[in-house]
């Protein structure tokens, strides 16, 4: 899913990943074994979006980004991924870069196969510090709603 601003500073792997996931899904035959599969991760996903959600991460807000990023690094290395949080030292910027930006979390994991996959996303959000008091990530049937890099609002079936 595109993202109004390119942030090439900024990643959100976790969201990323269960996203593609998902979209792979959508594209191929129904597979039972991996859909049991998925399903059986259903309540891990969720609580990673409200943990996420949950963390006020603005562009200018650098110690939510730097929350979000430490939250990320944590769920990646649980995850069996070797995990660096990097702080950003050459910028590129653009007219709306804040002038201190959060760290970028990197993390590898390695596989049996022959082919690399690279997930890049970002973590900060554009929605100002407070509104998440008005809008907190909930459900409500079978989507999820919750203010993050774009608003979330996923179907959970």
């Amino acid at each position: 899913m595109p993202f109004p601003f390119p942030r090439p500073h900024m990643l959100r792997a976790a969201v990323a990943l269960a996203l593609l996931g998902s979209a792979h899904a959508a594209w191929a035959a129904p597979v039972a074994a991996v859909h049991e599969a998925a399903q059986g991760q259903k309540q891990g996903m969720l609580d990673t979006m409200r943990d996420l959600v949950g963390i006020e991460s603005g562009s200018k807000d650098v110690e939510g980004v730097e929350r979000i990023a430490a939250l990320i690094a944590d769920r990646l290395k649980t995850l069996g991924g070797k995990v660096d949080i990097i702080k950003p030292a050459d910028i590129f910027r653009l007219d709306d870069t804040p002038e201190q930006v959060g760290p970028m979390v990197h993390a590898e994991f390695k596989g049996s196969g022959q082919k690399k996959i690279m997930l890049i996303a970002h973590m900060d959000t554009v929605y100002r510090n407070g509104m998440l008091r008005d809008q907190p990530f909930r459900i409500d049937g079978d989507r999820a709603y919750g203010l993050g890099p774009v608003p979330t609002r996923r179907r959970l079936a």
